[in-house]
């Protein structure tokens, strides 16, 4: 096995290569690993692999030879020790990022202003986050840089005690802890514990916790290494000229940011710059918090033609929870601009109470001033006689096919929802 960790690297360094498990993005001399889902067997893959030119395949089909074909029986058990292996070479610190809402975003913040302090860093592709593409991210890390910072997220128990044994950071944030995806979890309760395993890293120095007066008790659990920071005790003012000033009091101390983030990214910046500010001693805080920090689908205004006019679509369509889309209602209500049409996608994995959550976000709008709001998705479906005023549709598709009717007649549209809700497609068919 070592002779094929060796070789794996020689080609990384060589050719400045890529490991990847999707030949469709496999550029020459890449390194293709053929894994194996419930759909999809990469190993059968292998000619597509060699037609694009890949540096080495290793695939678990003992029928196959070729002078760049590595077979390996367990390809499961080789990413998993080739990611130990790693981490064993690796000399720079790790940053883990957890939590319900902002840990993209906050990861790219973080990212951003340590290369701005002229650090070679290393993170987490997209928003990879399970297993798979934790381990994704650790193979195509780069073994000298000085940070590297991986976002862990959890759908179910036990998951963040499998992606810390891998890991082992050295700084670790959670974000903040909401009722996203607690559909797999007992409780609230149960959700909490789990998130706080990232503090059971062997190599921590320092843990980070954003919580709010909601939650009090989750200072009981808290280790003494670990910082809290409660949002709600922070007092903001934001200015603006070229960037946004972000003048705020924590803990009796001011401190002022420059960003071109806003709305509900400012949190992001403040947590981002928290963090910097108390775990990196040569952290310099002059430097922006800027918006390049908020990745597709995640809060990006498109500027769209149609029928001669522009439209502007705030694109949240990746995600959403409670907390995330309560948030982002407030603000797009707030803006002093006209003809607002929301379109709003059910949230999933929220339990039992699910049907208590969509309510009080139609309660919510019930009391702003949005000129047009479509509910999209079974949840919101099932309270379509309760409020009568709002249209309800069942998919997107459904929605499309009457949407350019409202298109004619808003300017500014608020897109955001659960992932399988496909409402990414409602902003591509504009």
């Amino acid at each position: 096995m070592q002779k094929i960790f060796d070789k794996i690297l020689f080609i990384k360094n060589k050719y400045k290569s890529s490991i990847v498990f999707d030949t469709r993005k496999l550029k020459k001399n890449d390194i293709f690993i053929g894994i194996k889902s419930q759909k999809k067997d990469g190993s059968l893959f292998y000619k597509q692999a060699l037609k694009k030119k890949a540096g080495l395949i290793l695939i678990n089909n003992p029928k196959i030879y070729h002078q760049n074909i590595f077979q390996i029986n367990n390809i499961d058990n080789f990413i998993l020790n080739f990611c130990k292996f790693l981490l064993c070479q690796y000399k720079g610190k790790i940053i883990a990022i957890t939590g319900s809402v902002g840990k993209t975003t906050i990861k790219e913040n973080i990212f951003n202003i340590l290369e701005k302090n002229n650090f070679i860093v290393s993170k987490s592709f997209k928003n990879f986050n399970n297993k798979l593409g934790l381990q994704f991210s650790i193979m195509n890390m780069k073994l000298n840089s000085n940070f590297s910072i991986f976002e862990l997220g959890i759908n179910a128990p036990r998951e963040m005690k499998s992606l810390i044994n891998i890991l082992h950071p050295h700084y670790c944030l959670i974000t903040g802890i909401e009722n996203s995806h607690i559909g797999n979890f007992k409780n609230f309760n149960t959700l909490v514990n789990n998130k706080l395993q990232i503090f059971q890293s062997k190599n921590l120095l320092k843990g980070f916790v954003n919580f709010s007066h909601s939650k009090p008790d989750l200072k009981k659990k808290i280790k003494p290494n670990t910082k809290l920071i409660n949002l709600d005790n922070i007092k903001v003012s934001v200015t603006k000229n070229t960037k946004y000033n972000i003048n705020f009091n924590e803990n009796f101390k001011k401190y002022s940011i420059k960003s071109d983030l806003n709305g509900i990214y400012i949190e992001t910046a403040i947590i981002s710059y928290l963090f910097l500010k108390r775990f990196i001693k040569t952290f310099h805080s002059e430097n922006f918090f800027y918006a390049k920090s908020i990745i597709d689908s995640r809060g990006k205004v498109i500027k769209k033609e149609y029928n001669s006019k522009i439209i502007k679509i705030y694109d949240h369509s990746y995600n959403s929870s409670p907390y995330s889309l309560k948030k982002q209602l407030f603000f797009f209500n707030q803006k002093k601009i006209y003809k607002k049409l929301c379109i709003i996608g059910s949230m999933k994995e929220l339990g039992n109470n699910s049907s208590n959550y969509h309510i009080e976000i139609l309660d919510i709008i019930s009391s702003y001033n949005l000129d047009k709001t479509i509910f999209i998705g079974d949840e919101f479906f099932k309270l379509k006689d309760m409020y009568k005023n709002y249209k309800f549709y069942k998919s997107y598709k459904d929605y499309t096919k009457i949407m350019n009717r409202d298109l004619n007649n808003f300017k500014n549209i608020f897109v955001m929802g659960s992932r399988s809700n496909q409402l990414e497609k409602i902003i591509e068919k504009i």
